[in-house]
């Protein structure tokens, strides 16, 4: 379990509420800012879509760096794009 701040309000997630979702979400491409991604089911999700779909926030109100760490606290690999080709 992970307990965050995000735009002024507290998160409380755990891994398998983000599985949850990701059973559910189609992945958006990775192209231009969206590089770094997590695995599940041999699919690639952009970790800003991730956070996204699991806080309701819009991919704007958060940083990339704030994504990253909240998934690798939470025990996923964040990848690189240009370290998967």
């Amino acid at each position: 379990m992970v307990i965050f701040t995000l735009r002024s309000k507290k998160y409380d997630i755990t891994k398998r509420d983000v599985e949850a979702i990701l059973e559910k979400l189609e992945p958006e491409p990775l192209r231009g800012p969206a590089k770094y991604y997590i695995e599940y089911k041999e699919k690639r999700y952009p970790i800003k879509q991730v956070v996204s779909s699991v806080t309701g926030l819009y991919k704007i109100q958060f940083t990339s760096r704030d994504a990253y760490e909240i998934l690798t606290k939470l025990g996923f690999e964040v990848k690189e794009l240009r370290e998967a080709t």
